[in-house]
């Protein structure tokens, strides 16, 4: 089992006799939530668990005490190993001897059956009870404000592992939901392209072109979050217009996806990266099994993309300007305000509030209020994140500036 982190008071005599003591604690999930413990003696969390007894192995000890602590069942099948915290620290009944815990953590579910609790005399009188939380914030939070307060080491402990547990559990919440969103997305093999074209965008970064501009670069941008964000937008222009003639929607999707594919081959070339990325779109549609007509007419998307020039001409492909639209309303809105202030940082290492600011209302704003949309449902999503930003820039300058209502501007 991975280490987590080691907790070393250096508070002891190191010749002196170690006191081992290894415990066995659970993450448990369930509909989303995570049962704890609430200890309100200190109005504290812990995940349940305890002492791991003579004989047995941490796993069949995590599941006992969870029964006797909360009163539900393991399930067996469900135990994952989640990582060990090593402490060290003072014998607290033997001041010349070392205190050492190795404390095993396992996520897992529980049935829905219940059982008697058996609490300790500890757990009783500490006031020890189950409780089901949504979130891990506030248990962080709570066990900060304890710890500050009183100092318990396994106040700290028990926190430093839900922030890492938090961080583990969001990653894969956000994982299973676009797994969902692209299997909405219809019975294509739209996963298997989207890793096609990481793979691609990745092996061009390794190989040292990047496909994106230098401005992105400096603070981690990937044209493959990109990619999957124009997506999610063209799926939303595509479901919100009421007349969908001449719409392809599985061409425009697969478009979508292989839009930017050709990133890092145009840096090595020179080349125009939507042109680019028709050779790799036609030998990945063709090599799977789709027809002359429909590859040429995707990789036509693919390649046509970015001549933004033509969204305003009578005649344009629906398809390509769905897929245009998408490609303006990412980077913008309150997206675009993050990014911005992450460029800003970059690019000036003592940054202040004041210059994201500037950035803001010199570049930001204007760009965001110049709406290059062209169809009823394009504008008006480009206006509803129009209009966060506007009410986040009114309500930051307020927050920086000198005499908050009073902007004076130009003389």
């Amino acid at each position: 089992m991975r280490e987590l982190f080691r907790m070393d008071r250096q508070n002891y005599n190191p010749d002196g006799n170690v006191y081992r003591r290894p415990s066995a604690r659970a993450i448990i999930l369930k509909d989303g939530k995570v049962l704890l413990n609430h200890v309100a003696k200190y109005d504290c969390y812990e995940f349940p668990g305890g002492g791991i007894e003579a004989g047995e192995t941490p796993e069949a000890a995590m599941q006992r005490e969870v029964a006797e602590e909360t009163g539900r069942i393991v399930i067996p099948e469900s135990i994952r190993e989640f990582g060990i915290v090593l402490r060290r620290q003072q014998d607290s009944k033997d001041p010349d001897g070392i205190f050492e815990q190795e404390n095993y953590y396992y996520l897992c579910e529980v049935t829905d059956e219940t059982v008697p609790r058996k609490p300790d005399e500890h757990e009783i009188v500490e006031g020890a009870e189950p409780v089901w939380v949504e979130s891990l914030s506030t248990p962080i939070h709570r066990n900060r404000r304890a710890f500050q307060k009183i100092g318990e080491p396994f106040m700290q402990r028990e926190m430093r592992v839900m922030d890492l547990a938090d961080e583990e559990l969001r990653r894969q919440s956000w994982e299973r939901t676009e797994d969902a969103a692209i299997r909405a997305l219809g019975t294509a093999d739209y996963k298997g392209m989207l890793a096609f074209v990481k793979q691609t965008l990745e092996d061009a970064q390794t190989e040292g072109k990047s496909g994106i501009g230098m401005h992105k670069l400096e603070f981690g941008y990937t044209r493959y979050e990109h990619t999957k964000r124009v997506l999610g937008w063209a799926k939303r222009l595509y479901d919100a217009t009421p007349d969908k003639t001449g719409l392809r929607y599985e061409d425009l999707m697969i478009a979508t996806i292989f839009h930017d594919v050709g990133r890092g081959a145009a840096e090595q070339t020179g080349a125009d990266h939507a042109k680019a990325g028709v050779p790799i779109t036609k030998d990945w549609l063709q090599a799977h099994g789709y027809d002359a007509e429909r590859t040429e007419y995707i990789a036509g998307l693919v390649g046509s993309h970015s001549d933004k020039w033509r969204m305003q001409g009578p005649e344009i492909d629906r398809n390509l300007l769905m897929l245009m639209e998408a490609d303006l309303l990412d980077d913008m809105g309150l997206l675009g305000i993050v990014m911005d202030t992450l460029i800003v940082r970059a690019r000036k290492e003592d940054a202040t509030f004041y210059d994201c600011c500037n950035h803001y209302e010199r570049y930001t704003h204007p760009m965001q209020h110049d709406s290059p949309m062209v169809t009823p449902e394009g504008k008006a999503l480009w206006d509803q994140k129009t209009e966060s930003t506007d009410w986040f820039v009114e309500e930051y300058r307020r927050d920086i500036l000198l005499g908050g209502e009073h902007y004076i501007g130009y003389r």
